[in-house]
């Protein structure tokens, strides 16, 4: 290995872990409903395609905030990342999974909701900075079940929304928890 191979390799290392955190990102910023964080994920022309929706990532973001805004709580997760490099240009795949809790619209009811599927991103770097500059939603599963009263937690136990969250009061540089 020569010094510019393990230089080289060690910026696509780089490149690849600055992407994957954008996408989890974008997961915590739908947990925690926190819209700073979801619309950091986007350059502000950004193109998007998930489910029903196709527009500009902003306006998908102002949708998703109101859905996660009707719901009780959620969780999102994302696995399987796959990502190519090209230059300032890159493609990823990546799984996710996601949880809300929420009422039925027509019974007033609650219920889980349950969704799988896959992101197919692409990004550019600029200034540095890598963000989705195009995303398409693909849903591999969906899935409405009653609440289960068993599954209900206490309050101190949950996890908050921005700006209560234990993540923001406490452990976040900046913030009064530091």
């Amino acid at each position: 290995m020569t010094a510019d191979s393990i230089h080289v390799g060690l910026q696509q290392l780089l490149d690849k872990q600055a992407i994957a955190e954008v996408l989890y990102g974008y997961c915590r910023g739908c947990d925690r409903a926190d819209e700073a964080a979801l619309r950091a994920s986007f350059h502000p022309e950004s193109r998007h395609r998930h489910g029903g929706f196709v527009g500009s990532s902003t306006d998908f973001v102002t949708l998703a905030m109101r859905i996660i805004h009707g719901t009780k709580r959620a969780k999102h997760l994302l696995t399987n990342v796959m990502i190519e490099l090209r230059g300032d240009q890159a493609l990823s795949e990546s799984h996710y999974f996601a949880y809300h809790r929420q009422v039925d619209a027509h019974s007033g009811a609650e219920q889980d909701y349950f969704t799988g599927g896959r992101f197919l991103d692409r990004f550019e770097r600029r200034s540095e900075q890598w963000k989705i500059i195009e995303r398409v939603g693909l849903i591999d599963f969906e899935q409405h079940l009653p609440a289960d009263a068993q599954s209900q937690l206490t309050e101190p136990v949950l996890s908050q929304r921005y700006p209560a969250d234990e993540l923001y009061r406490r452990f976040m540089f900046g913030t009064q928890g530091q």
